[in-house]
C-alpha cells in the first residue's frame, strides 16, 4: 500500500542536493504535492494537535513555516510543514483522514507543498535533532503502523459503488440532518478504508 498516492513525490527522504543552500544534506521527511485543486491536506494518522502555526526560530519548527504536528499513539510525531494555512488547532482530537490544512510554500520553501516529517519524540524541541536519528522514513512507517492497527481495505472502485449505489440515495431520502450526518460519515469510513479523502468535514 503506497500512503502518497494520491500525491507527487518531489523530494525523497535522506540525502539530497538541497534546492536553496545547493549542497549536499540530510532530508527529514519527504516533500509531496497533492493533486488535489483544493489544496486541502488529511491526516495521515490519528492523534492529538500538539502544534498548529508558524514554526519560531529555535522551537524546532525554524523555517518550516506553518506548521501542524500531530501526536500518534505511540508518542510519534507527524509534522507537516510549509502549510498556507492550519485547520486544525492545539488539544484537537484528529481521526485519519481529518483535514489539517492547506498545502502552501511558508517558511525556508521554493515553492507550494507539503513537508511532511515523522519524528521519534514530541520534546523537546517538537522532537528536533540536528542528525537524522531523530527521525524515520514516512512511507515505510505508515505501511507498518497501518498493518499493525488492521486498518480495513476496501478497493476504491468497491467503495464508490457502495457510495453511489445505496449511500447516495440513502442521504436524498434522509428527513433530518442528523440522518445526513450519519450516512455521510458511513460514506467517508468507506473512503478512508480505501484511501480516499474525507469529503464530509
Amino acid at each position: 500500500m503506497n500512503p502518497f498516492e494520491s500525491f507527487r513525490l518531489m523530494s525523497p527522504f535522506g540525502m539530497r542536493i538541497d534546492p536553496i543552500n545547493k549542497v549536499p544534506k540530510f532530508h527529514r521527511g519527504i516533500d509531496l504535492v497533492t493533486t488535489s485543486s483544493s489544496g486541502q491536506l488529511y491526516a495521515f494518522v490519528a492523534g492529538e494537535v500538539i502544534h498548529a502555526k508558524e514554526g519560531l526560530k529555535g522551537s524546532g519548527f525554524g523555517d518550516y513555516g506553518i506548521v501542524v504536528a500531530i501526536k500518534d499513539d505511540k508518542g510519534y510525531l507527524h509534522c507537516y510543514a510549509h502549510l498556507s494555512m492550519a485547520m486544525v488547532q492545539v488539544g484537537d482530537k484528529l481521526l485519519r483522514g481529518d483535514k489539517v490544512g492547506l498545502q502552501g510554500s511558508t517558511g525556508k520553501s521554493t515553492g507550494a507543498h507539503l513537508h511532511y516529517e515523522i519524528r521519534k519524540a514530541c520534546a523537546p524541541s517538537f522532537g528536533y535533532t540536528d542528525t537524522e536519528i531523530g527521525v524515520v522514513e514516512p512511507t515505510k512507517y505508515l505501511q507498518d503502523y497501518y498493518a499493525k492497527v488492521g486498518l480495513s481495505k476496501v478497493d476504491i472502485k468497491d467503495a464508490n459503488a457502495i457510495i453511489e449505489k445505496y449511500l447516495k440515495p440513502a442521504w436524498g431520502a434522509a428527513k433530518t440532518p442528523e440522518e445526513k450526518k450519519e450516512i455521510g460519515r458511513l460514506a467517508d469510513e468507506l473512503r478512508v478504508a480505501s484511501g480516499q479523502a474525507k469529503q464530509n468535514g
